[in-house]
């Protein structure tokens, strides 16, 4: 089989984590997000619009020229470390569905297919029955307040014990509340990011068979577990290929067989996978991509020439 990979899968970059300074600046955020538009590399993307409604109406009208498909907003502004989807506040909760709604209705704005949250806290050993309901329950409003845009939930799995500690948490735990919400709420699903597998210990190829049924898209990156002072330690998505990371080409060979055999890379429903990655120290941003481009272009020649 000599296929390019774009035959398979529409493959992207995540905006904010290759800019991550436009967590701080919202005029970069804008500056930058202008230019990353015009990437004829990529065709679909993940982001998030800046605070400031004069900023996002400049953005908007871009983003739906950019010709880019299955765009999905994520609630990276959201500071999960401190506010959380899974509190059991009265208060908390009606403050952040403030803040998501108003999210909600900029990602149906620009023309989103999908919107990538996250529990945070408390770390799922901490957690409480209180705790798991509240989260349901905001799982629930979110799927109905996408759903009169038309866009997916796309719940992630993170570490829940070794970084960010969130409650979801494990990833049967993840599977199992999809599976809940759907009964009632089909616009959910999985984004599953293999750079969190090894944070949250589990298997790579097996974690991709397990979550088969409700991925709705893959994000592509690294992580570092070995070296507490490496400034990329935990959850900090250094590029793939990084020294000391976790993620290389061999990884991304096993992730990218195990997408084809479950029907999620194929030609005739071709998948999203999409980089997550901070530039490579000393690189730019567009060299970074390159390089790990690269890398996943050499992953998926292995898969195709069935090299071990």
């Amino acid at each position: 089989m000599k296929e390019e990979l774009k035959n398979y899968a529409r493959i992207g970059v995540v905006y904010h984590m290759l800019y991550s300074r436009c967590m701080s600046d919202p005029d970069y955020h804008v500056a930058t997000l202008e230019t990353f538009l015009k990437r004829d590399d990529i065709e679909t993307f993940d982001f998030c619009l800046p605070y400031g409604r004069e900023r996002q109406l400049m953005l908007i009208p871009p983003i739906r020229r950019s010709g880019k498909t299955n765009i999905v907003y994520a609630t990276h502004l959201v500071p999960l470390r401190k506010l959380s989807f899974a509190s059991d506040s009265y208060f908390e909760q009606e403050q952040l569905r403030m803040i998501i709604a108003d999210m909600v209705e900029q990602a149906g704005t620009c023309g989103c297919s999908g919107f990538i949250f996250a529990s945070g806290g408390p770390a799922y050993a901490k957690g409480t029955r209180a705790n798991h309901d509240a989260f349901y329950d905001f799982c629930c409003w979110l799927c109905e307040a996408l759903a009169k845009y038309k866009m997916d939930a796309l719940l992630e799995p993170f570490d829940y014990d070794f970084d960010k500690s969130y409650l979801y948490g494990p990833l049967d735990k993840n599977l199992e509340l999809v599976d809940r919400v759907a009964r009632n709420f089909p616009n959910i699903g999985i984004e599953l990011d293999i750079a969190h597998l090894p944070l949250m210990r589990e298997d790579l190829a097996d974690s991709i068979r397990r979550s088969a049924r409700w991925l709705k898209r893959v994000h592509l990156g690294n992580c570092v577990m070995k070296n507490t002072a490496d400034p990329f330690y935990g959850d900090r998505h250094p590029p793939i290929g990084y020294p000391g990371g976790e993620i290389d080409v061999p990884q991304l060979e096993i992730a990218l067989k195990e997408l084809l055999k479950c029907g999620f890379l194929s030609k005739e429903k071709r998948g999203d996978v999409v980089l997550e990655l901070n530039p490579f120290p000393g690189k730019s941003e567009d060299k970074s991509v390159a390089d790990n481009l690269a890398r996943v272009e050499q992953a998926w020649r292995r898969v195709t020439d069935g090299k071990k």
